[in-house]
């Protein structure tokens, strides 16, 4: 189709110079504020209702549902309206805007649960043969971005991408800065807004992939006041009038193409309607063709409503007058990266459990009780994805009645399929080496084949050195506990907008300290048991003399309004931060609009400097920082009460608070080393994956990495699974750099006779060679790579 074709399809005249296509959809969070069956109950069902109605009146309108979670509670309990459902999906006035089920977080979950996601919900379609590729995303409401978006969008046939929140934006009520500070000097939203003029790109990550993206500067909800006058419509609740007439709906129209124009460099702008849980605008079409016949003369603008898919395929017809750049767009905020950390932990563990199973049954005859646990686990465990469940945004009330018996339920499940697939698989024995120990006075030596340090019991048992391969790697304490008084809430911390605080108020350092040594086969443990802000910590380190690494565990209660920090004052003294993100690796500066900076790390942080690295590991996402002083810290409890500025005035675009008294337990580990390449890391992460399970799931983690394997160490087998589409098993491949030669991969004990690469919704891209061993030759092109063997 021509753009002209396509332009007469969506009815726009020829001679429009200027085309604002209006999007109507609505936000609707999983479990926010309510649980999803309240939710369900009360906006839901009378919206679906209402927009059923509106589409079967007007043929021409169009309504975008985001993801899948809650049409597909519709679809089950309203069986007398599939029907229509199947209908407005075929006629294209009901559109999908991702085939997931939820509007994922990608700074936080882990990356094949994303995968998941997507694969889920697009075999559910599928299997109900209703319209499965809907080849668009859409991130309304998340809080930044993974930087390797568009690998992770590649990988499930993702195009087109459209987003909102970005670091350094204007949000409305999120701040008492005047709107005039914004967007923030060096943001990505700066960027778009001040040096390229455009809310529409190409985001090219640094495997290669891309996606067209558009940017919804000013909010997901920009038009939803087109027909009112007042202050919002949100939830149900309108706190405005309706107001129709002509002047009112040409005025507001007028300002959105003055609003959006500046940054337009096609004739194309977009603007959504989607606030959460909205009711659609009564008779929209018709306001929108009034203003046509009656102004369209005047301003030579046409307004149309339409998908976000009509508009990226109206875009692909400009593609060439779009930049191209690689996003980082965080951090927006930075304290959601550390609340409730039970909500970020539990989701990796369990999705490592799942794995685990797979691998394990793949190729093996099916098995029921194990395939219905899988699907269980992995039912439950994608709904954790969504934007406000994995960030731990929800208040106290829904974490507890519906999010956390949800995690419970996944955990379950992934514990019986893992129990099915791997019976007798006995646990393997800890590496050999030892660890010496010395003591003198009020300090404790410990040495090992590559690095030693020292402990002072009258400095809370910190580290006060720590040498590797002859080189200093502390300027002053390691493994001291920082508390922070902090005015941030679930969102954000303390010192991210204007009016909040976050203040050092303790160390576990300023006071003396109990440390317990145990020997366990060789595995030297040292206990320390102190006090921070008047509450009981426990910091263990954990020492294999097999590993290159050491393990750090935090363990305590964090008080009102407080979070406290792991810290290391460091030697190193680098210019930049190598880190992992879902999907890739990036080198990030050490500050970006705060001070300090806590970047989303889902496992790695690697610091380099004058021929030294030190790898700081973790087990599960967490929030860390390197200071311009040298402090290396990571979040390891926090208790996040409600936003407030001043000490005393609300943030009005986050109304909720929450708490977290629970005990938090933190796992994290130090790899102090001269320069490490791909390969060595690639296995000390493995070490240390197997290290942090538990005693009886050790072996059975070593016999599911045996199953299939890669003659490139530094290439992850990330997935082995059997095949939900088609014949075959699926393996999911994950590098953090390419290889610049083919890889081979093999089964054990197994003949590879066909194979071909696929997407993660198992669909078939391209035919493979296999060599007559059996060995499936690949160019690695990409991070991510799904593979089908038979």
């Amino acid at each position: 189709m021509t753009e002209l074709q396509l332009r007469a399809k969506l009815k726009i005249p020829p001679s429009a110079r200027r085309v604002i296509l209006f999007g109507e959809s609505s936000h609707w969070d999983t479990n926010w504020l309510q649980t999803s069956e309240e939710y369900f109950t009360s906006r839901i069902e009378p919206i679906f209702e209402q927009v059923l109605g509106a589409l079967e009146r007007d043929p021409h309108r169009v309504y975008c549902v985001e993801s899948l979670f809650f049409f597909k509670l519709f679809w089950e309990r309203h069986p007398a309206a599939q029907p229509r459902l199947r209908a407005l999906l075929a006629n294209r006035q009901l559109r999908m805007l991702a085939s997931s089920f939820t509007t994922p977080d990608t700074l936080l979950p882990h990356h094949e649960t994303i995968l998941r996601d997507f694969q889920l919900g697009h075999a559910w379609l599928r299997d109900h043969g209703l319209p499965d590729d809907p080849g668009l995303a859409y991130f309304p409401d998340n809080f930044g971005h993974s930087p390797h978006l568009p690998s992770l969008m590649k990988a499930v046939g993702v195009r087109s991408v459209g987003l909102t929140r970005i670091d350094g934006m204007y949000f409305v009520g999120a701040d008492y800065r005047p709107g005039a500070e914004f967007p923030r000097p060096g943001s990505t939203a700066a960027l778009l807004e001040q040096e390229l003029r455009t809310h529409d790109f190409i985001w090219r990550d640094d495997d290669g992939a891309e996606v067209l993206c558009h940017w919804n500067a000013f909010t997901y909800f920009h038009g939803d006041m087109l027909a009112h006058k007042g202050i919002i419509r949100w939830a149900g609740k309108v706190f405005a009038l309706p107001w129709r007439t002509r002047r009112h709906i040409a005025a507001r129209i007028d300002g959105y193409v003055e609003q959006l124009a500046p940054f337009a460099r096609t004739p194309y702008l977009f603007c959504p309607i989607g606030m959460d849980f909205n009711d659609p605008i009564v008779e929209l079409p018709q306001l929108l063709h009034r203003y046509n016949e009656e102004h369209f003369a005047r301003t030579g603008t046409w307004t149309v409503l339409a998908g976000l898919d009509d508009y990226f395929s109206l875009l692909e017809f400009h593609r060439a007058q779009l930049p191209v750049l690689a996003a980082d767009p965080n951090p927006y905020w930075m304290g959601f990266c550390a609340t409730r950390p039970e909500v970020k932990q539990r989701p990796t563990r369990i999705a490592r459990t799942l794995l685990m199973a797979e691998k394990l049954s793949a190729f093996q005859a099916p098995h029921a009780p194990l395939e219905a646990a899988l699907r269980e686990g992995w039912s439950r465990l994608v709904l954790s994805n969504h934007h406000d469940y994995i960030p731990g945004t929800s208040p106290d009330r829904v974490w507890e009645a519906e999010q956390r018996p949800w995690l419970d339920a996944a955990e379950l499940a992934a514990d019986q399929a893992l129990a099915l697939a791997s019976p007798g698989v006995s646990a393997t024995e800890p590496s050999g080496g030892s660890v010496q120990v010395r003591r003198s006075g009020d300090e404790i030596e410990v040495q090992t084949a590559t690095y030693r340090f020292t402990l002072s019991l009258e400095r809370g048992a910190c580290f006060t050195s720590l040498v590797s391969d002859g080189a200093p790697l502390l300027n002053g304490l390691g493994f001291d506990l920082v508390a922070f008084h902090d005015e941030g809430g679930l969102w954000r911390l303390g010192h991210e907008y204007s009016g909040g605080r976050f203040a050092e108020v303790d160390r576990a350092s300023r006071r003396e300290a109990h440390v317990q040594i145990s020997d366990v086969k060789g595995e030297v443990s040292f206990e320390i048991s102190s006090e921070l802000d008047g509450l009981p910590f426990v910091r263990t380190i954990t020492v294999d003399p097999g590993h290159r690494f050491f393990r750090l565990r935090c363990d305590g209660v964090a008080g009102s309004r407080r979070t406290a920090t792991c810290r290391f004052d460091v030697a190193l003294d680098p210019k930049t931060l190598e880190m992992d993100t879902v999907g890739g690796v990036i080198d990030r500066p050490r500050e970006r609009h705060n001070s300090p900076t806590f970047w989303a790390v889902p496992s790695r942080l690697t610091l380099r400097d004058k021929g030294q690295s030190l790898f700081a590991l973790f087990e599960s996402p967490t929030a860390a920082s390197l200071s311009p002083t040298g402090a290396l810290e990571w979040i390891v409890a926090r208790n996040a009460l409600k936003e407030r500025a001043f000490g005393i005035l609300p943030v009005m675009a986050h109304p909720i608070g929450g708490s977290n008294r629970d005990r938090q337990v933190h796992e994290a580990a130090l790899m102090p080393s001269g320069l490490v390449d791909a390969p060595h890391l690639a296995h000390a992460r493995r070490q240390l994956s197997r290290a942090w399970l538990a005693p009886e799931l050790r072996g059975a983690s070593h016999a599911a990495e045996a199953i299939v394997r890669c003659d490139a160490p530094g290439v992850t087998i990330a997935a082995v699974k059997r095949a939900e589409s088609g014949e075959g098993v699926i393996v999911r491949l994950f590098c953090e750099q390419l290889p610049e030669k083919p890889i081979r991969v093999t089964v054990e004990g197994l003949v590879v006779t066909q194979a071909s690469v696929c997407d993660a919704l198992e669909r078939e891209l391209r035919v493979l060679e296999v060599e007559p061993l059996g060995q499936v030759v690949l160019p690695l092109e990409q991070r991510l790579t799904s593979l089908r063997l038979s």
